[in-house]
């Protein structure tokens, strides 16, 4: 019977031990996905600033155009 009760012991210090490195690895990848969000959130918002420049530049190039146009037309 001790050799069934120490079978059963090692068994739940073998499940403890996974337990615990699976818990070692759930906080490795939490912080590898905050790192991740936090690298895509940086270049989401490089993205959104150039485009807001590019909207910048495409409206004034198109205000300069109806100036040229409009001043064309009254000469």
């Amino acid at each position: 019977m001790s050799t069934f009760e120490g079978r059963i012991s090692r068994l739940e210090g073998a499940y403890e031990q996974v337990d615990s490195r699976l818990a070692e690895m759930n906080d490795r990848l939490n912080v590898m996905n905050s790192e991740t969000n936090s690298r895509f959130d940086a270049m989401n918002n490089q993205i959104n600033s150039r485009f807001n420049n590019l909207y910048l530049l495409l409206g004034g190039s198109w205000g300069t155009l109806m100036a040229t146009i409009i001043g064309l037309r009254f000469v």
